[in-house]
C-alpha cells in the first residue's frame, strides 16, 4: 500500500463505520413504537423502577461519575458547567447538586461567599462530601473553594423557613429533568432567593433547532421512558416553557447548544 494513501483509507474506513453505527441506531429509534401523547408532560411521567426519581440516583451514587463522565466529556459539558458557576455570586445554593460535579469550578469563583449543596438523595451528597475532601487534600487550588454546607433537600417539598429569601444565587445544573414537578421546584428556588437574586439554570430537554427539532424531539420522546428508568432523568421536557410559566422570575438570557437540547437560562427574582 502506498503510505501516502494510508491516512485517506483510514479516514474512509472510520467514516464508513461511524455512518453504519449511527444509521443502525437511527433505524432502531425509528422502529420504536410511538409513545403516549403525554410522554413529555411532567405530570404524567413516572419512572418504572422506583417510587421517587431520586431513588435511581441513590442506587447508583457510588458509580454515577464513572458512568456519566464519558458522555459529559464528549459533549463538552465541563465548559458549560464552568460558565454556569462563573455567574454565581454571594450566598449560593445549588439544588440537585448530586456528586458535586460543579465543585472544582467554585475554586476559581472569587465572588461566592458560601456554597450550600443540596440534593434529594443523601448517598449522592455523600459522594459530593468525599469529593470535597479529596479536592482539598490533593488540589492546591481547592483551598479557594468557599465554605461549603451539605443538606438533604427535595425541592418539590417544603422549604425550610431559614432558606426562604436567603440566597443571592440558586444554581441548578441538569436537575430539573429529574424533579417530579419542575414548576413547583422552580417556584421553591425562586422563594429561596433574595429579592433581585439570580437563578442560574443549565438543563437539557426538547430541541428548538430549525429543520431538525421535530425529528430530534420524536427520538427523545420514543426513548424517554427507557432513559428515565435508567438515569432518573426525563430528557424530553420543554424546560424553557416551564421556566417561562413560573411567575416572579424575569428571564435575562437564554442560550442553547447541542442542536437546541442543552439550554442555559439566567433569570432574576422580581
Amino acid at each position: 500500500m502506498n503510505r501516502s494513501r494510508a491516512p485517506l483509507i483510514m479516514c474512509g474506513v472510520f467514516a464508513y463505520c461511524s455512518s453504519a453505527y449511527l444509521g443502525f441506531h437511527l433505524y432502531k429509534v425509528y422502529k420504536l413504537p410511538t409513545p403516549p401523547a403525554t410522554i413529555a408532560d411532567p405530570m404524567h411521567q413516572r419512572i418504572s423502577t422506583c417510587t421517587h426519581n431520586h431513588g435511581v440516583y441513590s442506587a447508583m451514587a457510588d458509580r454515577y461519575d464513572d458512568e456519566i463522565g464519558w458522555d459529559e466529556w464528549l459533549m463538552g459539558l465541563e465548559r458549560r458547567r464552568k460558565r454556569a458557576v462563573e455567574q454565581c455570586n454571594g450566598l449560593v445554593l445549588e439544588t440537585a447538586a448530586g456528586t458535586g460535579r460543579n465543585l472544582s469550578h467554585f475554586a476559581k469563583n472569587t465572588t461566592t461567599e458560601s456554597l450550600t449543596l443540596t440534593d434529594a438523595s443523601a448517598p449522592m451528597l455523600q459522594q459530593a462530601f468525599q469529593l470535597l475532601k479529596a479536592l482539598r487534600k490533593d488540589a492546591p487550588s481547592a483551598a479557594s473553594i468557599p465554605p461549603v454546607k451539605f443538606s438533604v433537600l427535595d425541592t418539590n417539598g417544603t422549604i425550610p423557613p431559614e432558606n426562604v429569601g436567603h440566597f443571592d444565587t440558586v444554581l441548578d445544573t441538569f436537575g430539573l429533568c429529574s424533579m417530579q414537578d419542575p414548576a413547583q421546584s422552580l417556584a421553591n428556588m425562586r422563594e429561596m432567593l433574595k429579592s433581585g437574586g439570580k437563578l442560574v439554570l443549565l438543563e437539557h430537554g426538547r430541541s428548538n433547532f430549525p429543520l431538525f427539532s421535530e425529528w430530534i424531539n420524536a427520538a427523545l420522546d420514543k426513548t424517554a421512558q427507557f432513559h428515565a428508568d435508567r438515569w432518573g432523568c426525563w430528557w424530553n421536557r420543554d424546560l424553557e416553557a416551564v421556566v417561562r410559566g413560573v411567575g416572579g422570575l424575569k428571564i435575562e438570557s437564554v442560550e442553547r447548544f447541542h442542536f437546541g437540547t442543552t439550554i442555559e437560562i439566567v433569570a432574576v427574582k422580581e
